[in-house]
This record gives structure tokens, C-alpha cells and sequence, in this order.
């Protein structure tokens, strides 16, 4: 293959993993802001909207890995 060209590919898949990372870290701190917003009445119900969107993300990632599986 023309050394050129793979070079290319190299750059737009890079670029395409570099978007898709900004696009998945944007989620997860809108995520974030929304708990930051809300107003919690105690640390408990902090406490628990985090395990909530550990849990989340927990999920996320063995979708994810299954995907990769595949």
C-alpha cells in the first residue's frame, strides 16, 4: 500500500476516535452538571444520585466490551 495513503487513513481515524471521545466525555460531564444542579436535600441523596451515575456508566461500559466481542 502507498505509504501516503495509510498515512491519511492513520489521521482520520485518529481524528474520528478524538471526536468520538470529545463526543462521549460531553455526555458524562452534562451528566455531571445535572447532579451538580439539583438541589440535594443531604449528602445521603448526593450520595446516592452518584451511585446512580456510577451505575450508568458501569452499564456502559460491558455494553461496550460486548461490543467489541462481537
Amino acid at each position: 500500500m502507498d505509504k501516503a495513503f495509510l498515512e491519511q487513513m492513520k489521521k482520520k481515524v485518529a481524528a474520528e476516535l478524538c471526536s468520538k471521545e470529545i463526543e462521549v466525555l460531553s455526555f458524562w460531564k452534562a451528566e455531571i452538571e445535572k447532579i451538580l444542579l439539583k438541589k440535594t436535600e443531604s449528602l445521603a441523596s448526593l450520595q446516592l444520585d452518584l451511585r446512580e451515575l456510577i451505575t450508568r456508566m458501569e452499564n456502559r461500559i460491558k455494553t461496550a466490551k460486548r461490543q467489541l466481542d462481537l
